[in-house]
């Protein structure tokens, strides 16, 4: 054969190497798609990586031309598709390869076969392995070195070796090469910065340029591809740029330029908190973490929306995104940032992703009345000309690529679990404002997976802000020191804002001073606490005797079963007053209409000329039960409050819902009354148990110190209590009243550090290395552990955000509904809004073993994990040895044979 015909035949052999199929007889070219990532990266890079990162990648990749480095590793992506055992996948295309078979070649993943290629191609350097692991990773797994030792059973003879050689050389020739050979490239990958940010654009670009709405197949079988590779190109960068565009990533939304307080909430002048927000975030050009400590309804959400503001604005900030403790919070929480980006937003698609399990049946007030656009599924959007969330940032995985979300805390802290494509979600988060609220509401377990999260945030250039109004002193150290590696911060008097700078590397401190500054004490208030037995019939007298003359209270309980309980009790005996409930065990559609008739009733209403506020729609006289659910971030206002006995932190975010707003009160409710339920041991000692479903979820020395630390006060001043009642319930410093006392948080004090050091372990077993040496980072990664939805899946080997029971979606259909064969997205909308999560523990047991998992459901990806109950016409529904109870007031309730309701 002479070099001409040779030249023709290896031409032809790269080429007719397929990446993908289509539809009918097409394919196309491993070429094609490699390029077509590789011009999905370079968009990715001018448009959307924001110049920090940027720099920042340019500074790991170490050279001149990194835009085209980048682009050339994730064109590489799938040279590992360039081997037998994955090109015998299609017998059609595989006929027209004039390459060596063997009945002997092995199919691995092409991902480990493009890591092996790659290091065998820039050579045995440990850049070169970080550069190939990555490359190799895209499906969401790094292939580890131990894994790469396989021969020619995967790789394929010499000829196969040639064609994967001449593929590299075609993509390096095009993508402007930056050496004259793969084995040139030297490139001081030390930056751990470089893992997720690298990674992730990789899997996104792959992502995208699999999407055959925007790159067909462009050959047939039989036939050689229609372009050659130099007018594909062209092509490819031309369909990257159109499917930017059509998937919502273009064009991103721009503010106008840095505002005044008052032009970005019209009509609100800044109180002192937020003066000093503004004067703190003045002079800052880089990231930074601040932590905003203040009483309830302070205005501490208005002062970090206005911080994130100044960031985006002045560049060092790429977007946003808002952690909510729940789902409820993170639904308010959504209009809120909505309306202060549709006033910001001056050009561009504003893309805002609500992220959360059950984002798809949230609702704003731009959506039409029981629709939302008939989207994929997970996509909640407003249309309204200048809203766009994107359903393709919707799918697992993505939301945290949009530019701005707001959303559960668990989405953000996925992103530092060793799950399949953690580094995306750690990628999505790079370079935005990252905003937390309620930082005090999270356990051991939770707290632990959040400092690993906040120092890998300072690594990637995030400024991160933290709110809370009752955060003990020895937790604001914990999560400073996580993000700056600063121990011993500057301490003022609460209310108070520390700011500090991230570290640069796992074992430097930040640069620059820490800052922790007082805010002014805006007018103290006293709220009465009174202390009630636990009885249910001394409940009813008290609520009947407070309300006498009207009134709006609220009845806060531990538990759900304890709610409906008391909620049940109340209607009956309280004839003239509205009782209803409120907790999170009930069916998806029916919470989200009570949590909005609970707004309705009890939320702020319009503000009056004199200041004060009224609401229409709030009852003369009524009695909410309610769980943890209006503890946290609802704007509620309530004129008496109830609750049983809690962690101290919890009972003063309850007490912020109590007189939250100046309006007119009724009768004797004009000064505000706290009415604490603890049953009190006449002789002074220590309770010999606080109930055990309170104590099943709080620590009972939490409680013990709490009980403590009210015993014989009869008011609490707000703010001025706030901080001395936290400390003395969380502080090192403990004084017993007497023996009794001290042997009972001896006893309970030890119980509680092991549970901690036991949840601390727990969640150290599941998270991402911190930031390391990039081989180490790549090579520590535990692939058996999965994300936490399947509820079959051994507690073991589950990536979970949150300790406690695992729960199960069981979805709940009336009688005479049949299920459709393959549902649609009207119908998935339907089907969860009947569904509810059940953590109850042996109603969980029993419906996974037992419970109906319809064969229609198994490609969705909402309900292939749910288990479905059919409901007779009592709305009731039996498993096992349960009766669940489907009830729109109470909720779910559930019952077993032989025992009470539970």
């Amino acid at each position: 054969m002479n070099s001409k015909s040779k030249t023709k035949k290896e031409e032809c052999t790269w080429t007719r190497l397929w990446g993908k199929t289509g539809p009918g007889e097409t394919y196309h070219p491993l070429i094609f798609h490699m390029l077509d990532v590789a011009a999905v990266a370079e968009r990715l890079w001018d448009h959307h990586l924001g110049s920090g990162l940027r720099r920042r990648l340019a500074c790991s990749l170490g050279a001149s031309s990194s835009r085209s480095l980048l682009a050339l590793v994730a064109g590489a992506h799938d040279i590992g598709k360039a081997s037998p055992g994955f090109q015998r996948k299609s017998v059609r295309l595989r006929e027209c390869l004039p390459l060596s078979w063997s009945e002997y070649d092995h199919d691995r993943p092409h991902g480990l076969i493009t890591a092996r290629i790659l290091r065998e191609c820039m050579g045995a350097s440990r850049e070169a392995a970080v550069l190939a692991q990555i490359a190799g990773g895209h499906h969401g797994i790094f292939p580890r070195s131990g894994e790469l030792r396989f021969g020619s059973d995967t790789l394929g003879g010499e000829d196969w070796r040639t064609a994967q050689l001449a593929l590299l050389a075609e993509l390096q020739r095009l993508l402007a090469p930056v050496s004259s050979s793969w084995a040139d490239l030297s490139l001081p990958v030390d930056d751990p910065f470089f893992v997720p940010v690298l990674s992730g654009i990789i899997s996104i670009a792959d992502w995208i340029g699999s999407n055959q709405d925007f790159f067909p197949c462009s050959g047939h079988y039989g036939e050689a591809p229609g372009a050659v590779t130099d007018e594909y190109w062209e092509s490819a960068k031309s369909l990257a740029k159109t499917a930017l565009d059509e998937l919502g990533w273009s064009p991103s939304v721009s503010f106008a330029g840095e505002s005044s307080f008052d032009a970005v909430f019209p009509g609100f002048a800044p109180n002192l908190l937020q003066d000093v927000v503004i004067r703190l975030t003045s002079g800052q050009a880089t990231p930074y973490l601040m932590i905003i400590e203040a009483p309830m309804g302070s205005g501490k959400t208005e002062a970090a929306l206005y911080a994130a503001d100044l960031s985006m604005c002045r560049g060092f900030a790429r977007g946003m995104y808002v952690a909510m403790p729940t789902q409820a919070t993170g639904n308010a929480m959504f209009q809120r940032v909505m309306d202060y980006l549709k006033r910001r937003g001056h050009a561009g698609r504003l893309n805002l992703q609500l992220v959360h399990g059950n984002a798809l049946l949230a609702r704003t007030r731009e959506v039409a009345e029981g629709e939302i656009p008939d989207v994929k599924p997970s996509s909640v959007a407003e249309t309204d000309g200048d809203i766009d969330a994107q359903s393709w940032f919707t799918a697992k995985k993505r939301p945290l690529l949009a530019p701005f979300g707001v959303g559960t805390i668990d989405q953000s802290l996925l992103s530092v679990l060793q799950t399949k494509h953690w580094f995306v979600r750690l990628f999505g988060l790079a370079g935005k404002v990252v905003i937390f609220d309620e930082v005090h509401a999270y356990d051991d377990y939770m707290r632990t997976i959040l400092q690993r999260l906040l120092h890998w945030l300072a690594e990637l250039d995030c400024t991160v802000i933290l709110l809370s109004a009752t955060l003990p002193e020895a937790k604001r150290q914990a999560l400073a020191f996580a993000y700056s590696g600063r121990e011993h911060l500057q301490m003022e008097r609460y209310p108070r804002i520390t700011l500090v700078k991230p570290r640069r590397h796992p074992s430097v401190a930040s640069e620059g001073p820490s800052r922790c500054v007082r805010i002014p004490k805006e007018r103290s208030r006293a709220v009465l606490l009174e202390l009630s037995s636990t009885d249910l019939e001394s409940l009813s007298k008290n609520l009947a005797h407070r309300l006498e003359s009207g009134g709006c209270a609220a009845v806060i309980c531990n538990t759900v079963n304890r709610s409906i309980e008391v909620c049940r009790h109340l209607q009956a005996r309280l004839e003239d007053t509205d009782c209803s409930l409120f907790h999170a065990r009930t069916l998806q559609g029916w919470r989200r209409e009570r949590e909005a008739e609970v707004l309705r009733a009890f939320g702020k209403g319009e503000r009056q000329s004199d200041g004060t506020y009224t609401n229409p729609h709030r009852p003369h006289r009524a009695a909410l039960v309610a769980t943890q659910v209006v503890e946290q971030s609802l704007d509620l206002d309530f004129d008496l409050m109830i609750s049983e006995i809690a962690p101290i932190d919890l009972l003063l975010q309850r007490l912020g819902r109590l007189h939250r707003h100046l309006r007119r009160r009724p009768g004797e409710l004009g000064t505000p009354r706290f009415v604490l339920l603890s049953d009190a041991e006449p002789d002074g000692r220590p309770p010999d148990s606080f109930g055990r479903s309170t104590e099943y979820v709080y620590d009972r020395y939490i409680l013990l110190r709490t009980r403590m630390a009210l015993l014989d006060r009869e008011e609490i001043l707000i703010p001025d209590d706030i901080e001395p009642l936290v400390e003395a319930v969380y502080g090192s410093d403990v004084t017993p009243c007497c023996d009794h006392w001290s042997a009972a948080l001896t006893d309970a004090k030890a119980a509680m550090e092991h549970a901690a050091a036991e949840s601390q372990k727990a969640a150290a077993r599941l998270l991402v290395k911190a930031p390391s040496a990039p081989e180490d980072l790549l090579e520590g990664f535990n692939p058996a552990l999965v994300d936490d939805e399947d509820p079959e899946v051994n507690k073991a080997l589950r990536a979970a955000t949150r300790q406690g029971p695992p729960s199960i979606t069981a979805v709940f259909l009336e009688e005479g509904r049949t299920l459709s064969p393959k549902p649609e997205t009207t119908e998935i909308r339907e089907l969860l809004d009947r569904s509810a999560k059940i953590s109850h523990v042996g109603l969980f047991h029993t419906l996974v073993s037992d419970g109906e998992q319809p064969e229609e459901w198994s490609d969705c990806a909402h309900l292939r994990h749910a288990r479905l109950l059919r409901l007779d016409r009592w709305n009731q529904a039996e498993i096992g040895s349960y009766v669940i109870t489907v009830d729109e007031r109470l909720g779910i309730v559930i019952a077993k044979e032989g025992e009470d309701t539970e």
